[in-house]
C-alpha cells in the first residue's frame, strides 16, 4: 500500500501541516467570534449538548432549539451590528467589549432553526473548548476560541490519518485540505470542518480498496461504515455515499455477513432525519420565501419536472458562485472575506492538474466497478443537497433552488481522487517522478499563497478598517 507514487506519502503530511497549521490557527485566533459562517447557531447548538439537550426542541409557539447560557447571546449582541448591516465596520472599541463579556450563569432557551436538528456527535470538539473555557474561567470569546482550536486539532488529526491510510492520491487530498474555505472551516466551531476531514478518512479508505482491486479488508470496511454514519448523520444527502461501499464490501465480516455492516449506517441517519422532521425541524422564513415541506411534496408530485428545472436553472445562474463558496468565500451575513478574483480559476487549475497527475499513482488500478459506483454515489449526493434544500428552504413550486451553499461540495471534491483514470502503466516510468516533483511545487507554491492572500484578506476586512 505504500508504494512510489506522485507524492510520498511523508511529504504530503509533512507539507499539510506545515500549511495547514499557521494558517488555520491565525484564522483560530484572528476571526472574531461568530464571524465564521453560521458559527453563532453552531455554538449555541453545541452549548445546548453541553447541558444536555441530545436533542433539539420544537415549542409551542414555533421555535426549535434548547437552552444556553445568555453570555453567548450577549457576546452576539456586541458583534450583530456589524454582521448584519451591510457595510458596517466594526470599532476596535466593540472588539475590546466583546472580549470582556463573561459566562453567566443565566440560561434562556434560544431559537437556533438550522442547527437545533443536527446530532451531537461532530460537535464533540467544539463542547470540550466550551467546557474547558467555563473550568478555566475564560471569558465567551476566549472560550470560543478554545473550541475553534480543539476543532483544528481533530480535523488535523483526521487528515494526517487520511494521509497515512491513503494508498494512492495523497495530492488532490492536500491540495482540497489546503483550499481557503476548508483551512477556515478547521479553524471555526461547527460541523463543516468535520465534514471535510472525515470525507477524507472515507476517500482514503476507498483508495486502499481500488488498490486491492476493489475489495475492503474487514477492518476498512468497518471503518467506511463508521465514517459513512458519521457523515449522514451530519448531513442526510451523505448517504448516497454508502453506494460504493457495496462494491468493495467483503462477503463477511466474522460470522456476520458483509451488508450487515451497512444496516447501522443507512438506519441510524434514516431514525435521526425522521425525528428531526417530527419533532424538532421548523421551517425557515427568509424573505418572501415561506418553504412548506409538505405542500412541496404534492407540487413535486404533480409537476415531476419542477424540480429538475429548478436545479438546472439554479446550476446556470449559481454554479460559480457555488464554485467560489467551495474554494474560499470566508465570513458570515454581511461580513464577507472574498480574495482576488484570480486565485479562484487558478485553484481549479491546480487541483486539475493534480488529479491529473495521480493518473500514474502505483496504487490506483482500474477498478472501473469501484470508480463507476464512486461517481453515482457522488451524482447522488449532489442531486440529494439540492433536492433537500427545495423541500425544507425554497418555496413552494419556485423556480430556483434556495440555500445551497458552495461550502457543502468541498468535502465531495476530496473524492474526485477516486475517479481518475488508472494510467501509470501507459506511461514511461521515468515520467513519474516529474510528476511528483510537479506536484510538490504547485501544492507549495499554492499553499505559500493562501497563507499569505487569506491573513491579508482577514486583517484588511476585520483589523485595518477598524476605528
Amino acid at each position: 500500500m505504500s508504494g512510489p507514487g506522485p507524492m510520498p506519502k511523508n511529504i504530503a503530511i509533512l507539507l499539510f501541516l506545515l500549511l495547514a497549521l499557521p494558517v488555520s490557527g491565525f484564522m483560530a485566533w484572528a476571526m472574531p467570534p461568530y464571524f465564521n459562517v453560521d458559527e453563532s447557531n453552531h455554538v449555541m447548538r453545541a452549548e445546548t449538548v453541553l447541558r444536555g439537550h441530545v436533542f433539539g426542541s420544537r415549542e409551542p409557539d414555533g421555535s426549535s432549539g434548547g437552552f444556553i447560557d445568555e453570555g453567548l447571546l450577549e457576546l452576539l449582541s456586541h458583534y450583530w451590528s456589524t454582521l448584519s448591516e451591510p457595510g458596517r465596520v466594526m470599532s476596535a472599541a466593540t472588539m475590546a467589549d466583546g472580549e470582556t463579556v463573561p459566562w453567566s450563569g443565566r440560561t434562556r432557551f434560544v431559537h437556533i432553526p438550522n442547527t437545533a436538528i443536527y446530532p451531537p456527535t461532530l460537535y464533540l470538539p467544539t463542547m470540550a473548548g466550551l467546557w474547558i473555557g467555563k473550568v478555566l474561567d475564560f471569558g465567551v470569546a476566549d472560550s470560543i476560541r478554545l473550541a475553534r482550536f480543539a476543532n483544528i486539532a481533530a480535523c488535523l488529526l483526521l487528515f494526517v490519518t487520511a494521509l497515512r491510510l491513503a494508498a494512492f492520491g495523497h495530492g488532490p487530498l492536500v491540495a482540497v485540505a489546503l483550499w481557503p474555505l476548508c483551512l477556515a472551516q478547521y479553524a471555526a466551531c461547527g460541523q463543516d470542518g468535520l465534514l471535510i476531514a472525515l470525507s477524507a478518512v472515507y476517500a482514503a479508505l476507498m483508495t486502499r480498496a481500488i488498490a486491492r482491486q476493489g475489495r475492503s479488508t474487514a477492518a476498512e470496511f468497518i471503518g467506511l461504515a463508521l465514517v459513512s454514519l458519521l457523515l449522514s448523520m451530519s448531513r442526510p444527502a451523505n448517504l448516497a455515499l454508502l453506494l460504493p461501499l457495496l462494491m468493495v464490501m467483503p462477503g463477511r465480516l466474522g460470522r456476520v455477513p458483509g451488508w450487515a455492516m451497512l444496516l447501522p449506517a443507512l438506519l441510524m441517519p434514516v431514525a435521526w432525519a425522521l425525528h428531526a422532521v417530527l419533532f424538532v425541524q421548523v421551517m425557515q422564513v427568509h424573505g418572501d420565501v415561506v418553504p412548506d415541506l409538505g405542500a412541496q411534496v404534492l407540487h413535486l408530485l404533480s409537476h415531476p419536472l419542477a424540480f429538475p428545472a429548478a436545479l438546472v436553472d439554479t446550476l446556470f445562474q449559481w454554479g460559480w458562485p457555488f464554485t467560489i463558496g467551495m474554494l474560499g468565500w470566508i465570513g458570515w451575513s454581511q461580513v464577507n472575506i472574498i480574495l482576488p478574483d484570480a486565485l479562484y480559476p487558478f485553484y481549479l487549475w491546480v487541483f486539475g492538474l493534480v488529479l491529473a497527475f495521480s493518473a500514474v499513482t502505483p496504487g490506483n488500478q482500474p477498478g472501473w466497478r469501484v470508480k463507476t459506483g464512486m461517481a453515482l454515489g457522488l451524482v447522488g449526493t449532489v442531486l440529494a443537497i439540492f433536492l433537500l434544500q427545495y423541500l425544507t428552504f425554497s418555496a413552494v413550486g419556485a423556480g430556483q433552488v434556495d440555500g445551497v451553499q458552495g461550502r457543502y461540495f468541498a468535502p465531495l471534491a476530496l473524492l474526485l481522487g477516486l475517479l481518475v483514470p488508472a494510467l501509470g502503466d501507459r506511461l514511461p516510468a521515468r515520467l513519474h517522478p516529474r510528476f511528483a516533483t510537479l506536484t510538490l511545487v504547485l501544492l507549495s507554491f499554492t499553499g505559500i499563497l493562501t497563507a499569505v492572500a487569506l491573513p491579508h484578506a482577514v486583517t484588511m476586512r476585520v483589523y485595518v478598517t477598524a476605528g
